[in-house]
């Protein structure tokens, strides 16, 4: 069995404790608002018949 001292486990803890803080900041993050611009910009893009996209082989013919 592999011995495990206590400055190794407080080490992971504190690395734990770390990404916790991340995950909580990204969750933090996703409940903000986006600003006027942003929302126009989607809705004229939604407004776009989708005959006006490019479809996925005409973009992988371009780039592949």
């Amino acid at each position: 069995m592999v011995e495990v001292t206590l400055e190794q486990v407080n080490k992971n803890v504190l690395l734990l404790k770390e990404e916790v803080e991340d995950i909580k900041e990204m969750l933090e993050e996703s409940a903000l608002e986006l600003n006027e611009e942003v929302k126009t910009a989607v809705m004229e893009s939604r407004r776009r018949p989708l005959s006006e996209f490019k479809s996925q082989k005409e973009i992988e013919k371009k780039f592949l």
